[in-house]
């Protein structure tokens, strides 16, 4: 009876972390698409950021994901 429960428990819990967390990919294409459109930030482009980074005279930020 005791793992019955316990079985419950925990594939709710399951259930409810996947619901929760089960997004990333969605919001990492939607984060992609917002920046790319304002052409603020330099996207997949490490030779233009260097370039830009000479131009400007400020520091360059790389994100690794």
């Amino acid at each position: 009876m005791k793992f019955r429960v316990l079985g419950i428990i925990l594939g709710i819990l399951l259930l409810a972390a996947s619901l929760c967390f089960g997004h990333g990919d969605e919001e990492v294409a939607e984060d992609q698409v917002a920046v790319k459109s304002t052409g603020y930030w330099i996207y997949n482009d490490i030779d233009k950021g260097f370039a830009e980074a000479e131009k400007t005279g400020q520091p360059l930020l790389i994100v690794f994901r």
